[in-house]
């Protein structure tokens, strides 16, 4: 019973005691009245009791029944993830093997370039070393050991400042630290000394690499004996000095000779010049011979004098008057027919221009012939001015028109053939154009010769 029930029972029954505390027949009818209402009362609460006992049960039943189909939902859940991730993990685990086996091919193929970069490095030609900022050896190649006269593995630790002369070990730990300060790459000659041998001279090259942004920087040097060339350059300055000097004296006597052979020519043609007036018949065509062949000389003398200058004078070229240079030329020659329309070009020359014209248009009357008449003119062509001299006369072989300029070189010519083409060639060569030979009629070697040159236009 509850303690509300209890206490309702109390105050009943005392109610019952005072309303018939005189009358027992009533009090006894009232009490069991009320312990029948109180044992239908508890009777009922017992079914209800049992009954909800019952429902407790069926509750419990079903509760476990539903916890139990619940967990075994998480454990088929749990089951399902348990499989899905093992499945990850084997996939996981089979990229892993595919690539240690990946990394374990990758470290032999790096292996096997280290070992082939070694065997070049170690094989070198030149002298490699890898030192610290100080100059301390740390790995070097066979060529540094042979050319330090120690072997490789004996250079290991040894200072390579040791191995410089005393006069130039300031100068080499100055270039290290510029290397070290990461001011590029340092390069210089020095003397170094070998341990036993005798001095070389070497061209070194230091480049210094840092480990990492804040490892100590290591120097790579780069060291070559150059030695044998200096020896080979020293020579050759010495050769070009014995040349020049032999080509001063040359000049001299060059120059010499032709002072006097051109005042003996002079006075040799002015005593022709006299003979031809005095005499006649054979005697008058023997002294004319003799002046054209004095003559002939005096040219030779001049385009030599003219070749020397070339190669004396520097290329120093400038804005010169086309028109003037072979209108100054064509006034030298009054008796040929000359064709030759003014231009207003300017060319990049000197003053040796005119000699260009001068040999062309004296070519073409010496083997023109009688009457022939010689054409020159000018036209633009992609920056450069072309001018053809053309002449209608014999004209020049086909098989003879490349070698027209070196004709001068061949061992069978006259006595000054081809001088005064060679020196058109070596002059226009020196303005930056080019000459060329073609028929005056393409395809009519016979009717006349064209000789076709370019020169710069000046801007």
């Amino acid at each position: 019973m509850t303690q509300h029930t209890k206490e309702e029972c109390a105050r009943q029954l005392q109610a019952i005691f005072q309303e018939n505390d005189k009358d027992p027949a009533a009090l006894r009818a009232a009490v069991q009245n009320l312990f029948r209402r109180l044992a239908a009362d508890w009777s009922r609460t017992i079914e209800d009791l049992r009954r909800e006992n019952v429902l407790l049960q069926e509750a419990r039943q079903c509760l476990c029944q539903d916890t139990h189909a619940e967990a075994l939902e998480r454990i088929q859940t749990y089951a399902e993830e348990l499989a899905t991730a093992n499945e990850e993990l084997e996939t996981a685990n089979e990229m892993l093997n595919n690539r240690n086996e990946e990394l374990i091919a990758a470290r032999k193929v790096a292996e096997a370039e280290r070992e082939r970069y070694y065997e070049l490095f170690d094989a070198a030609p030149e002298g490699y070393l890898v030192t610290d900022r100080n100059g301390k050896v740390l790995e070097a190649n066979r060529t540094a050991g042979v050319l330090l006269a120690v072997h490789k593995e004996s250079l290991i630790g040894r200072n390579l400042l040791s191995f410089a002369r005393n006069e130039n070990r300031v100068n080499l730990k100055a270039w290290m630290v510029q290397a070290v300060k990461g001011q590029g790459r340092q390069t210089f000659e020095a003397d170094l000394l070998p341990c036993m041998e005798e001095p070389v001279h070497v061209s070194v090259s230091i480049v210094a690499v840092r480990g990492g942004e804040e490892g100590e920087p290591s120097l790579r040097w780069m060291v070559q004996d150059i030695s044998g060339r200096k020896r080979a350059e020293e020579a050759l300055r010495r050769l070009n000095r014995e040349v020049e000097a032999a080509r001063d004296e040359a000049n001299l006597y060059v120059d010499i000779l032709t002072h006097d052979i051109r005042n003996t020519e002079n006075v040799s043609n002015l005593y022709a010049e006299l003979l031809i007036d005095c005499l006649e018949g054979d005697e008058a065509q023997y002294a004319a011979n003799l002046q054209r062949s004095i003559r002939k000389s005096i040219d030779i003398v001049g385009t030599i004098s003219t070749i020397r200058q070339i190669h004396q004078t520097g290329s120093e070229l400038r804005p010169v008057d086309l028109d003037a240079a072979i209108r100054d030329t064509v006034k030298g020659y009054p008796r040929t027919i000359i064709h030759y329309v003014r231009t207003d070009r300017q060319v990049l020359a000197d003053d040796l221009l005119p000699v260009i014209f001068n040999n062309l248009i004296g070519n073409a009357m010496k083997h023109g012939g009688p009457g022939v008449e010689i054409a020159v003119r000018v036209e633009e062509e992609d920056g450069f001015v072309r001018v053809s001299v053309e002449d209608n006369g014999p004209g020049v072989p086909d098989e003879e028109k490349d070698a027209i300029f070196r004709r001068y070189e061949q061992q069978k010519r006259g006595v000054g053939a081809g001088l005064g083409l060679h020196l058109v060639q070596i002059l226009i060569r020196r303005y930056g154009g080019r000459i060329w030979v073609e028929d005056r009629i393409p395809g009519t070697p016979g009717a006349g010769t064209a000789f076709r040159l370019t020169l710069r236009k000046a801007a």
